[in-house]
């Protein structure tokens, strides 16, 4: 794990309009991941998005620290930022609040990530599949190899454990999840709620409404068709974006979770709106809400900012089971160190017995083609095999010294040592 690195952001620090400058596009996140890959001259990547969240979790070729691939990788986003319609204050206010693990600690906080235990509610349902997904597409484009994917198998295993050893699985909860308290205040009587955008939030939503009979579900996307059979099986009616924009009629409740880059609820949606101001729940990153229109318009706004509070709130009432999850954190910990330990050192051990079975085999030759010429090939076999015994007795306590040396000291010490072994060999 020694070349191991974590960057990115979380809406606890740079708020959700800062994580949006690091946040690709759904239909630009393959190309811009490859992009990424290349600006910053990774080894191997994934690069990994929810709504809370940017992560790129990358191998660091030999010499570069974690900390140039932090200036890489803002660089990246500041010159998309610059070409974009990004604002430079926001910049600024991502840029500080990038965070950066390298080695365990990079491992360390991948298997947080993976099990809910980082996220804005601890044990959140949905992370799992969401880094399952980002490391399927990273291999699929060729951006990550063996290596992270043992890193990644080990995160996933520990998530697992997570969820099905602690009550943190038993009682999973996700971003949306917070959404549904506000949703439910608004809908105890008949009541319109307009679901917009076509994405897991929305389905989970439509999901949660289905079967009142006094909701009028909407579903509501710029392709109408990726939300017809959605709204067929939440008993509601699809509709076309730019329809509702124009005509919302009166609605209590909005959900939004789309991959626009501008806001969608401006000044002209909220006048053409009928009745009272609703409750907006604005899941998207970037905001498909404009803030200032909101509340000139009386409306009551909750995004992801405003979740942060109830988040936390339920953080420090599961502090116990996070405890508990984060024990089973460490263990799968150890058990990596133990598989990459196994994976860097078997090869060198390998090398240093081949290494001496072949100087074996040389003297042996010689003895055999000199002195013991005459000496028949069952005899000969009993002396090679003798041989082989005393290589393997000699090369004992040196493979147990470098197996020790990289438990304590890791590979760097083990690859100093044998250097400095070259170098004195090379030198007589």
């Amino acid at each position: 794990m020694r070349y191991l690195g974590m960057v990115g952001l979380t809406v606890r620090r740079g708020q959700q309009e800062g994580l949006a400058k690091y946040t690709f596009s759904p239909q630009e996140r393959e190309v811009q991941a490859k992009a990424l890959h290349q600006a910053c001259d990774f080894l191997e990547s994934v690069y990994l998005a929810t709504c809370n969240r940017v992560e790129v979790i990358f191998l660091c070729r030999r010499g570069t620290p974690v900390s140039e691939y932090r200036r890489r990788i803002h660089g990246f986003f500041a010159a998309r930022s610059q070409a974009g319609t990004a604002k430079e204050p926001t910049a600024r206010i991502a840029a500080q609040g990038l965070h950066a693990y390298e080695k365990d600690g990079a491992a360390e906080h991948l298997f947080c990530v993976a099990a809910g235990l980082d996220s804005l509610n601890p044990g959140d349902s949905q992370i799992l599949g969401q880094v399952k997904d980002a490391l399927q597409v990273a291999q699929r484009l060729g951006l990550a190899g063996p290596h992270l994917q043992l890193v990644f198998e080990e995160a996933f295993q520990a998530a697992k454990r997570v969820r099905s050893k602690t009550s943190l699985g038993a009682r999973p909860v996700s971003m949306v999840s917070l959404a549904f308290n506000l949703i439910d205040a608004r809908t105890k009587g008949p009541a319109t709620v307009a679901l917009i955008g076509a994405g897991e939030m929305t389905r989970q939503c439509g999901e949660h409404l289905r079967g009142r009979a006094e909701c009028n579900l909407l579903f509501v996307n710029r392709t109408v068709s990726k939300v017809v059979e959605l709204a067929a099986s939440c008993g509601g009616r699809a509709l076309a974006l730019d329809a509702f924009l124009a005509a919302p009629g009166h609605v209590e409740v909005i959900v939004t979770a789309t991959s626009a880059r501008e806001p969608l609820l401006g000044r002209a949606f909220f006048a053409a709106l009928q009745g009272s101001a609703p409750v907006v729940i604005d899941l998207a990153v970037p905001r498909d809400t404009d803030v200032q229109a909101a509340a000139a318009a009386g409306v009551q706004l909750f995004d992801i900012d405003h979740l942060k509070a109830e988040a936390e709130h339920n953080r420090r009432a599961r502090e116990a089971e996070i405890a508990e999850a984060r024990i089973i954190i460490d263990e799968a910990l150890e058990a990596l160190r133990r598989r990459v330990f196994e994976r860097d050192i078997s090869p060198i051990v390998r090398d240093l017995r081949s290494q001496g079975q072949a100087a074996a085999d040389e003297l042996l030759k010689q003895l055999f083609d000199n002195g013991l010429a005459k000496l028949d090939e069952v005899h000969r076999d009993h002396i090679r095999r003798f041989g082989q015994q005393v290589v393997n007795r000699l090369l004992h306590l040196p493979t147990v010294g470098l197996k020790r040396l990289a438990q304590d000291h890791g590979m760097e010490a083990v690859e100093a040592f044998l250097q400095g072994v070259r170098d004195d060999h090379h030198g007589q």
